[in-house]
């Protein structure tokens, strides 16, 4: 269930409102209402003797619906819940509580409901029977779920939801969540001394943020925004890295969204959907990380490599991966040596000097063993411009440095983050060789170059108002 912006309402998965209460308060006041003789007047529902009443009732007048509720129309339950709440005689306040817990039982994510409703939470965490949630980049404790075997339940909820089954013989488990999109990960409790854990990050589904509004929230300067967007539609390679939460997906797509020209074919790959880049022209690719097995394979499966080389017989301008991880990372360097450039990517880096380590890594682990100077020379041809985020001790998601990568290997700050003046401070300009390099191969709808100091598109907030 999710909340009607206009109304702020509550409403079912086919869109429809659920609100109970609203013949009641349309034959008497508010403060008439009849209650049930047993509840504050002041508290919402949040005993569980009022939840096992309503599910109690379900369960004489609704018996099937309670033992396959995904099987049954969403105008049913709507009903059946409807009915039991009516049947309690709440007041309004705890009837919408109750039709939340009904409908998070029934068709939503069980227990974990209000954070997902809640927009300020960004993950939630489960372990054994303890929830925590990520507020502003950081975590904090949540009500606990009431022990071990309750978080378990949660997890079984979530996966037969989405048509999994949660069984020791597939401990770890990731999926999509079907009403949001929010990317869900379930350790089985077989295989963690600490209980079931689960991983959800939310799928934020308010407005992306844009160029304009990192720079607000001081992720990153107006120069540094400059410089990247003139770089991407100048058509250099760029990477953003840093650890997990850093904030790169958001700036990839923030970057992209500034960037790249509307004529333009853009092909993004990733393992979930997350990027939403609301191109003119994506096409958006889903595959999973690692190699398919024969058994994946029969099934219908398909890895990020196996999109990546069909990929270049699609005529893509422009190549996104959500991130880099396995072995499509050395063939998507592979094919920088022959493409076009314009190319951006995420990868989790301590520092941008490790992208060559952490190839080297991943080439060996996949039983590929490609030596580490051919490496090193595939990174140094064909990346330009390595980003590099963090997130501070206080949640606080920024970039660190923007380094250019010379051919010889060495790694030269462009920007870098001053701690005391809490600024991304200027250090040097991009080199000559790469400034040129921009002004040769920018191209906007309808001409060949622009000049290039000139404004990036979509970066100011005038842009956004345009009709580009």
């Amino acid at each position: 269930m999710i909340k009607d912006p206009t109304t702020s309402r509550n409403v079912l998965r086919d869109g429809t409102v659920a609100n109970p209460w609203e013949r009641r308060e349309r034959q008497a006041a508010a403060h008439e209402t009849p209650r049930g003789s047993g509840e504050s007047a002041s508290s919402p529902i949040t005993q569980g003797s009022v939840l096992d009443r309503a599910l109690t009732f379900m369960q004489d007048h609704d018996a099937a619906l309670l033992s396959d509720p995904l099987s049954i129309d969403a105008a049913r339950i709507r009903a059946a819940i409807q009915r039991a709440v009516l049947s309690l005689n709440l007041r309004r306040f705890e009837a919408e509580a109750l039709t939340e817990q009904l409908a998070d039982r029934l068709v939503g994510p069980g227990a974990l409901g209000p954070h997902f409703r809640d927009p300020a939470v960004t993950e939630i965490m489960v372990v054994g029977g303890s929830v925590y949630v990520e507020r502003d980049g950081r975590i904090q404790p949540a009500p606990s779920l009431g022990g071990v075997e309750e978080g378990i339940r949660i997890a079984q909820h979530l996966c037969r939801h989405e048509g999994r089954e949660y069984k020791s013989s597939d401990p770890l488990m990731n999926f999509t969540w079907h009403d949001d999109g929010s990317r869900i990960n379930i350790v089985h409790h077989s295989k963690s001394a600490t209980g079931v854990a689960i991983s959800i990050r939310k799928r934020q589904q308010g407005r992306r943020l844009l160029l304009p509004d990192l720079i607000e929230a001081r992720s990153l300067s107006q120069a540094a925004a400059d410089l990247l967007v003139r770089a991407l539609t100048g058509r250099l390679n760029l990477i953003l890295a840093g650890p997990q939460g850093a904030g790169k997906t958001e700036m990839l797509r923030a970057i992209a969204l500034a960037a790249i020209p509307p004529d333009e074919r853009t092909l993004s790959i990733e393992d979930m959907p997350e990027l939403d880049l609301q191109l003119p022209h994506l096409v958006a690719l889903i595959g999973q990380t690692d190699r398919t097995t024969p058994d994946e394979k029969a099934r219908g499966a398909v890895s990020q490599e196996d999109h990546f080389r069909n990929t270049l017989r699609m005529r893509p301008d422009r190549l996104i991966f959500g991130e880099l991880r396995g072995p499509e990372a050395l063939a998507f360097f592979e094919a920088l040596l022959s493409s076009q450039g314009g190319s951006l990517t995420t990868m989790h880096l301590y520092t941008p000097e490790l992208l060559a380590d952490r190839l080297y890594q991943i080439s060996h682990k996949y039983q590929m063993s490609m030596p580490y100077d051919l490496i090193q020379r595939m990174v140094y041809g064909t990346v330009a411009i390595i980003v590099q985020l963090e997130r501070d001790g206080m949640g606080h998601r920024h970039v660190s440095n923007i380094v250019e990568v010379e051919r010889e290997g060495a790694m030269r700050d462009l920007f870098r983050w001053d701690p005391q003046a809490q600024v991304l401070a200027s250090i040097a300009p991009l080199s000559e060789a790469r400034q040129a390099w921009i002004a040769a191969h920018t191209r906007v709808p309808g001409g060949l170059t622009t000049q290039p100091d000139a404004e990036p598109r979509g970066l100011r907030e005038e842009d956004q108002n345009s009709d580009d």
